[in-house]
């Protein structure tokens, strides 16, 4: 019976201790304002009528809001990418992005020192495909994916990330835009602001 009585005290107090210890981890509270500047790699989602897709580069600019009550970030990203596609017909053809959206995270473990996230981005690419990069420097038909009066498109963004010590953010996402100009992304930001407290 001491046994029983012993065991029971033991598990009250673990439970204390461990009820204790997420309740102060609930009332830690999140930075409200945050920004964030990465860069990284790029590369074409599909290599449509072209033999190869190259590495490119992406680069951007976040500032987001944090939420209080429930772990969701609100903000405005804006960016640029840029790729290749390269085919022996229609030369080197350089796939040029600019994009401003507007973003949300839900954050997963937000105030430990590894979190997760996954969140979607919704706004305006502004499109700008340079002309193939050949020796009579003409304009090769490559099936017409992407037109060249459009200079403009509707872009979303659906993307997850690990953040890491509260200051730095791996990301990948895909930016599902104008057929030609689809891509994913793999960028590493650095944080400011924001953080538990």
């Amino acid at each position: 019976m001491k046994k029983l009585i012993f065991a029971f005290a033991l598990l009250c107090c673990i439970q204390g201790n461990a009820q204790t210890s997420q309740s102060t981890v609930a009332d830690r509270k999140v930075g409200r304002i945050e920004g964030e500047i990465g860069g990284g790699f790029s590369f074409g989602a599909d290599k449509l009528n072209f033999d190869k897709n190259k590495l490119g580069a992406t680069f951007y600019a976040e500032a987001r809001y944090n939420m209080q009550r429930v772990p969701l970030d609100i903000g405005v990203q804006a960016g640029g990418t840029i790729f290749h596609r390269e085919s022996v017909n229609a030369g080197q053809l350089k796939f040029r992005t600019w994009n401003v959206m507007a973003v949300s995270d839900y954050n997963f473990r937000r105030c430990k020192k590894i979190s997760l996230f996954a969140g979607i981005g919704l706004g305006y690419a502004s499109l700008d495909n340079s002309a193939p990069i050949t020796f009579d420097d003409s304009q090769s038909n490559w099936g017409g994916f992407s037109t060249g009066t459009r200079t403009g498109s509707l872009c979303f963004m659906p993307r997850i990330g690990v953040e890491l010590f509260h200051h730095l953010r791996v990301t990948l996402d895909y930016k599902l835009q104008e057929k030609a100009n689809r891509h994913f992304g793999l960028s590493l930001g650095v944080v400011f602001g924001g953080g538990c407290r």
